[in-house]
């Protein structure tokens, strides 16, 4: 079957959203109706002239949103069951990233068995405010001071720059990240036991590398964050989501399957913020110990603490070497540095060292070099002090907020990290309603599966959840953008409620 459909050089668009956008829009104006089948990728790519590649990646699109549905062993069709969002008007601030579909059969040729997470907002540079999670304020940064840092490192230690280092890191930023997680998060490690990475996505890709021969089986929480899953997913684990729930996983609902990795966020759980009982992180330690399998801890910004002593690290508490912990500072400084860390138990330190020799060589000298030189001056410490205090203020400004229009809606993630998560009550209707009359309005606000989360369709919080970003907006514009969504949640209830 041929469809017709065009590629413009000169349309700003990739050319993998062009068709993206022109099937679906096919699909909706019924010239592609249920049922009718979609054109061979390897037809259509020679149709247009791309790469095939480029079609399989908008159709895994189509699939991820639901326009289109693969049929094993017969093609692909347009969805017979197209869902309610589909039908919806298009929000003008800009189309939403598809979401990946986790039930598509890898070995047809339409499909594609990788499938990347989301960390940009779909809506960058569309939206008057987005509380997209993750972001970070950049006019925090201490540009001077690191300025300065980098500025004396080429000058007087220019001379490394031409010269390969440690793949495992530089043994001073080894030694002082050691220093800073000691006393801040309760984990008590060897330099030679850190290993540096460009971000905490290498240090998982490290991880997979290193155990595949030991563990096929993937365990996360359900939700979760959508890296780790797709990448342990493509290659080639076995997916096993478990629940969480106020209190974090449920840890009774572990499977009893003996070597395998179990993802976790325990400090500030991605996405919905709750934090993990110290009885159950004792309870994940005595599973690990018992089904002989290990446990990567993502603290992705365990740096931020707000009320109360932070419970100490999954890894501080380890005594069977079980827990890998990874942490990153792209939340407490900069993502664009790539810089992160993993702290491997004693029997994996030697392992991830050499497969990132293998895999990158190390990572770059400079970075490493200026963020030890931050670090054992003083000035992160005083760095985060002063954008901790920066934070509470706008997670105070956007809690207060929340209850003021959703008046006793359950606010998760309050006590650290840089979002927090809104269970909307029934009365104000469906999160994803709220979602889209938000971006008509200006306001980006998301719902977990939309952002950046993995979650289980079925998932008790996949249509009531909303989640705000807060970190790096400023406080002006907060206020601006809760006044929208006031005046939205107030409607909502009153036609809901009052017909």
């Amino acid at each position: 079957m041929q469809v017709v459909l065009s590629i413009d050089p000169s349309d700003s668009r990739t050319l993998q959203r062009q068709l993206f956008d022109q099937i679906r829009e096919l699909i909706l104006n019924d010239k592609l109706r249920s049922g009718d089948p979609v054109p061979a990728s390897r037809a259509l790519s020679e149709q247009l002239g791309v790469s095939r590649n480029t079609v399989i990646l908008a159709y895994e699109q189509l699939l991820g949103e639901g326009y289109i549905e693969s049929r094993p062993n017969v093609g692909t069709f347009v969805s017979s069951d197209l869902p309610e969002r589909v039908m919806a008007a298009t929000v003008e601030t800009g189309q939403p990233e598809p979401q990946a579909n986790d039930n598509y059969d890898v070995t047809h040729p339409l499909a594609c068995a990788v499938s990347a997470q989301t960390v940009i907002s779909p809506n960058r540079g569309k939206l008057d405010f987005d509380f997209w999670v993750g972001r970070t304020d950049a006019s925090t940064f201490p540009a001077n001071e690191w300025r300065r840092i980098l500025d004396a490192k080429v000058r007087y230690g220019g001379a490394r720059l031409a010269e390969y280092q440690d793949p495992q890191g530089l043994p001073e930023l080894r030694q002082a990240i050691s220093d800073h997680i000691g006393p801040a998060r309760g984990v008590s490690a060897r330099p030679e036991h850190i290993i540096v990475v460009n971000g905490s996505q290498d240090g998982l890709s490290l991880i997979t590398r290193a155990l595949s021969g030991y563990a096929k089986t993937f365990i996360h929480e359900d939700p979760c964050y959508q890296g780790a899953r797709f990448l342990f997913q493509s290659c080639g684990f076995s997916m096993q989501p478990v629940l969480v729930d106020n209190d974090g996983i449920d840890v009774d609902r572990l499977p009893k399957t003996r070597r395998s990795i179990l993802y976790v966020t325990p400090s500030h759980q991605y996405p919905l913020g709750v934090t993990l009982s110290l009885e159950r992180r004792l309870k994940l330690l005595e599973w690990a110990a018992r089904t002989d399998s290990f446990i990567i801890e993502d603290d992705y910004d365990g740096d931020f603490r707000y009320e109360g002593a932070p419970l100490t690290a999954l890894r501080g508490l380890d005594r069977g070497g079980r827990v890998l912990y990874l942490g990153t500072f792209s939340k407490s400084l900069a993502a664009g540095l790539r810089l992160g860390f993993i702290v491997a138990p004693p029997s994996l330190a030697a392992s991830l060292r050499e497969w990132k020799s293998l895999a990158s060589n190390g990572t770059p000298w400079l970075e490493q070099a200026a963020m030890a030189e931050f670090m054992n001056s003083g000035g992160f410490i005083r760095h985060l002090r002063r954008i901790r205090a920066i934070y509470k203020t706008r997670r105070d400004l956007v809690a207060t907020s929340l209850r003021q229009s959703f008046g006793d809606a359950e606010i998760k993630g309050l006590r650290g990290g840089m979002h927090l998560s809104l269970r909307v009550p029934c009365r104000f209707g469906r999160a994803g309603e709220i979602e889209k009359e938000a971006a008509r309005n200006g306001v980006g606000i998301y719902t977990p599966g939309r952002g950046g989360a993995f979650i289980s369709p079925d998932h008790p919080r996949a249509a009531d959840t909303l989640l705000f970003g807060y970190a790096a907006l400023p406080e002006k514009n907060i206020r601006t953008a809760m006044a929208k969504l006031a005046g939205i949640a107030a409607a909502r209830e009153r036609v809901l409620v009052n017909g």
